[in-house]
C-alpha cells in the first residue's frame, strides 16, 4: 500500500511539473484585467517591437497613446526625454509599453522602428546629431522635411518613409497617409487609425496640406454653438447638441471612397433650409474662399510661393 500511495505522489508531483512547464511565464508587475480571449497559435512566439520617438511633443503624445491604448503587449517604446514633463506622463499612463531615453541616440539605439517627431526647422539639426542603423525603418513625421532630406540624414538606414498622424490618433479615430507603403509600418499604425498609402510624395504632401482645416473646422462649430447661445439656449445644452450634431453628420463619411456629393445631395430637400443655407453660402464665394486657402496651405507646405489668385497673407499674430 505504502509503494503504491508513493508512486501515486510521484505521479501526481511529475502532472505538476508538466503544467507549470507548459504554463505562460508569470510577469512580475501587475496587468490589468484584460477580457477573455481565445488563445492565439502564436501568442507563444511573439516578438516585441521595438519603437523609438525622437521629439516629444504633440503629435508624439497622440501617436504612443493611441499605439498603447489596446493590443499593445509586444510593443517596448522609448520617448525623448526633450520633454520631460509629457515623457514623465506617458512612461507613467503606459508603464509597461513606455520607457524615456537618456538622450536622442540612446532613443535610437533602443529601436528598430524610429518616428521622428521635431519641429520641421528642427529636423535637418536633430538628424544630423544622431547616428543611424542599416536595419532601421525611420518614419519622418514632419510636415515640411522632404524624404530625399530625411534619407541623407538617417543613412545608413535605407527603409525610410514619411507619415501625417494628427492629433485624433490618440483617440484611434481618423486616418494617417504614409509614402511610400510599406507593410510593416502600415500594420503598426493599422492598429489604431485607418492607413492611407500613396504611391507618390506629392500624394502625400496634398493629404497633408488637408490637415490645415482642423482648426477652420472647430471654428465652425465654436461660431455654430456661440450663435445657438446668442439666442438663449444655455451653454451647456448649446454645446452638447451642436457637438453631437457634427459628430453624427461626420460619422457615416470616414469609410467613404467615391467622393461625397452624394451625401450633400441626401442632406437636402428641393425648398428646404439646408438647401437655402448650401444655395447662398456658396453665392457668398464662401466654398471658394475654402479651395483658395487650401492653393494657400498646399503652397506652403509644397515651399512655393502664394498662389497669384490668392489675397495677401493675413499677418499673423
Amino acid at each position: 500500500i505504502r509503494i503504491g500511495i508513493e508512486c501515486m505522489n510521484r505521479g501526481v508531483l511529475l502532472l505538476a511539473v508538466c503544467l507549470l512547464a507548459s504554463a505562460p511565464t508569470v510577469r512580475s508587475f501587475a496587468a490589468p484585467i484584460q477580457p477573455l480571449r481565445a488563445p492565439s497559435l502564436t501568442s507563444c512566439a511573439m516578438s516585441t517591437i521595438r519603437i523609438g520617438i525622437v521629439g516629444t511633443g504633440t503629435i508624439s503624445e497622440a501617436v504612443v497613446t493611441g499605439l498603447c491604448l489596446d493590443n499593445a503587449a509586444d510593443l517596448a517604446i522609448t520617448v525623448s526625454p526633450r520633454n520631460a514633463e509629457r515623457a514623465a506622463a506617458l512612461a507613467a499612463k503606459f508603464p509597461h509599453q513606455v520607457t524615456i531615453g537618456k538622450d536622442n541616440q540612446d532613443v535610437v539605439d533602443c529601436s528598430e522602428i524610429v518616428c521622428i517627431a521635431v519641429v520641421p526647422k528642427l529636423a535637418e539639426e536633430v538628424l544630423a546629431s544622431i547616428t543611424f542603423r542599416a536595419d532601421q525603418t525611420v518614419v519622418g513625421f514632419m510636415s515640411t522635411t522632404k524624404l530625399e532630406v530625411i534619407k541623407k540624414l538617417a543613412a545608413p538606414a535605407t527603409k525610410v518613409l514619411r507619415a501625417v498622424p494628427m492629433p485624433p490618433f490618440a483617440r484611434r479615430c481618423g486616418a494617417i497617409p504614409m509614402h511610400p507603403p510599406d507593410a510593416t509600418i502600415a500594420a503598426l499604425f493599422g492598429r489604431a487609425v485607418a492607413v492611407v498609402e500613396v504611391a507618390t510624395e506629392d500624394e502625400l504632401i496634398t493629404l497633408m496640406s488637408v490637415s490645415g482645416m482642423m482648426a477652420p473646422f472647430y471654428a465652425q462649430i465654436a461660431a455654430t454653438q456661440k450663435w445657438v447661445a446668442k439666442q438663449g439656449v444655455e451653454e451647456t445644452a448649446s454645446s452638447r447638441f451642436v457637438g453631437a450634431l457634427f459628430h453624427s453628420l461626420t460619422d457615416n463619411c470616414k469609410a467613404e471612397d467615391k467622393g461625397f456629393d452624394h451625401i450633400v445631395a441626401d442632406s437636402q430637400t428641393p425648398g428646404g433650409i439646408n438647401e437655402q443655407a448650401l444655395r447662398e453660402l456658396t453665392a457668398n464665394g464662401f466654398y471658394t474662399t475654402l479651395e483658395t486657402e487650401m492653393d494657400v496651405i498646399l503652397a506652403r507646405v509644397q515651399g512655393k510661393p502664394r498662389p497669384e489668385h490668392a489675397p495677401p497673407a493675413t499677418p499673423a499674430p
